[in-house]
């Protein structure tokens, strides 16, 4: 049966049970069959509560008040049970690893239908689908924690597009893909939307996501703000800044430089910026040729010597790789979800032995390392003593010991949470306190892995400004992002990895200007370079761009 109206929600309330303030107070949207909505809301704006709400995990599971109506493919939400609404909404969590708990790729995938009672040979069409359309396909025997983060994200993807659901909601989808895994997932979710008739909902801050919409909400504090096509929108860069969003960095560059009519696309930007006469101050050959000299830089402190390994069962991920890292650098890793970033930060660490060669260390040199999920290496039930914990395990007496968690806490503007439980933080405040952590043991050299990711606008720029802050007190920097306008801003130098090999390595504005070698590796420059490129010259951030403008007028 079809409805005019995939979602209809009126006088929505929630708080969560113990809760001070309500999510939602009388809150309405409505949803029509067939089409795509992205919801771009910063943290606790409350877009998760919305997705718990829509699939009915709210109010049937997660307890606290509940009124109004949530309607979804014409059912009222809280007279069914989550399993019943199944096969009607499906979600994509945030933290999608705790949608994964099986210890196969196909079982993972095949759980959610086994339990519709399918026959075996529709069960196999639809976990081979499933993995089809998420490029999954040929990993079903793969144990799901051999795979990158973003190999287990598109796996939690392909387990709710199994179960078949005429709604999709995605809560951050994109958190752990490399511009590649982005670009396919987009015509993925646009074939099907063409082909089934599928109602997309894309909750978070992806303007990639928000741009193939065909209608945009901005989110906060449980209320709609803005509501219109993408085109509209993503222009209001003023209200998309006042919520702590990141507005669309072509946008944003006009309208920091006094224009009123603002830019969506690359052709849009270069068509109004030469009809501006924007034109670069010297030859672009001379930019570009001696474009990216290497920051200056100390003596090596931690390198890989010919070094080959391979996970149990599988190809060798890194077969003779030599890499070094000279000490106050801030390096970025870059590379396709797969291509070995992270088992090179662990490689580094110590966390993995390589198979032959050598990882070398300077001699009394400590290295510190933040996983991406900052929760597995938090134990302790206050944030004081999640920061003592190592300094003790150290062997340090209290008052050394007080003396670096308090050190650490203040470097990143924690210690007022001092005494609270670390799991009542946000997520960027748990990542900061996982730095603190390591921060507190003095390390020599930090080792981040994604630091950025499952953050909102706001929390990435506090995360990168301490990062920043940290290498500029002498801490060598080494963190792998997808975030292609984090490291353009932050790293001085680029590693691009491909397949386990190192395709481009140098400082990063030389090797943004790599525009077809980093297509090769599935990668491309933020915006602003390609852009600037286009006119003649090579910024790398918006500052530098800005800076290039006033110069040549």
């Amino acid at each position: 049966m079809a409805f005019s109206q995939a979602i209809k929600i009126a006088g929505l309330y929630f708080r969560y049970k113990r809760a001070l303030q309500p999510v939602f107070e009388d809150f309405r949207l409505e949803v029509a069959q067939g089409e795509r909505l992205a919801i771009l809301a910063p943290s606790e704006a409350g877009k998760s509560t919305l997705a718990l709400c829509l699939n009915g995990l709210i109010p049937r599971m997660i307890k606290g008040t509940f009124r109004g109506q949530v309607e979804v493919a014409g059912c009222l939400t809280n007279q069914y049970w989550p399993r019943d609404l199944a096969s009607k909404v499906g979600v994509l969590f945030q933290d999608f690893e705790a949608q994964l708990f099986t210890t196969r790729v196909d079982q993972e995938v095949a759980f959610g239908p086994e339990n519709l009672g399918l026959s075996h040979p529709e069960l196999c069409r639809r976990v081979d689908r499933a993995l089809a359309l998420v490029g999954l396909a040929g990993l079903q025997e793969r144990d799901p924690a051999t795979l990158s983060g973003g190999q287990k994200q598109l796996l939690a993807l392909a387990a709710v597009l199994s179960l078949e659901p005429g709604i999709l909601v995605l809560d951050e989808p994109t958190t752990d893909l490399d511009p590649s895994r982005v670009e396919e997932l987009l015509i993925t979710l646009d074939q099907l939307c063409l082909r089934e008739n599928l109602t997309l909902i894309l909750l978070g801050e992806d303007l990639r996501l928000a741009r193939q919409c065909s209608r945009v909400i901005l989110f906060s504090q449980g209320k709609v703000v803005a509501d219109g096509p993408p085109d509209q929108v993503l222009r209001q860069v003023d209200t998309m800044r006042g919520l702590g969003l990141k507005p669309p960095d072509l946008p944003a560059l006009f309208r920091d430089l006094g224009q009123s009519t603002l830019p969506l696309t690359l052709d849009e930007a270069v068509v109004q910026a030469r009809s501006l006469g924007w034109k670069p101050s010297e030859p672009a050959g001379s930019r570009l040729n001696g474009a990216g000299q290497p920051p200056p830089s100390g003596p090596e402190l931690l390198a890989l010597k010919e070094v080959s390994f391979g996970y149990a069962g599988g190809p060798p991920v890194f077969a003779g790789l030599s890499l070094g890292f000279r000490k106050g650098e801030l390096t970025a890793v870059l590379g396709e979800n797969g291509s070995g970033k992270t088992t090179l930060l662990k490689l580094l660490q110590g966390l993995l032995v390589p198979q032959s060669g050598k990882v070398w260390r300077a001699p009394g040199v400590r290295v510190g390392f933040v996983f991406q999920n900052p929760d597995y290496q938090l134990f302790a039930e206050e944030v004081w003593e999640e920061v003592a914990l190592g300094l003790r395990l150290s062997g340090l007496d209290e008052d050394e010991v007080a003396r670096r968690a308090q050190t650490a806490l203040s470097q990143v503007h924690l210690l007022k949470q001092s005494r609270e439980d670390p799991f009542s933080l946000t997520k960027g405040q748990r990542q900061r306190l996982a730095v603190a952590a390591v921060l507190a043991l003095m390390p020599e050299v930090i080792i981040l892995d994604e630091p950025t990711t499952g953050l909102d606008y706001r929390e990435q720029e506090d995360m990168l400004a301490l990062i920043g802050d940290l290498q500029r007190k002498g801490h060598t920097i080494i963190m792998v992002t997808h975030s292609m306008w984090a490291a353009s801003r932050y790293a001085h130098r680029l590693v691009v990895l491909h397949s386990g090999r190192v395709i481009l390595d140098g400082p990063t504005r030389q090797v943004f200007a790599e525009e077809e070698r980093l297509a090769a590796c599935g990668l491309r420059a933020p915006e602003i370079v390609r852009l600037s490129r286009r006119l003649g010259f090579i910024a790398v951030t918006p500052e530098e761009f800005r800076r290039h403008i006033a110069e040549s007028r």
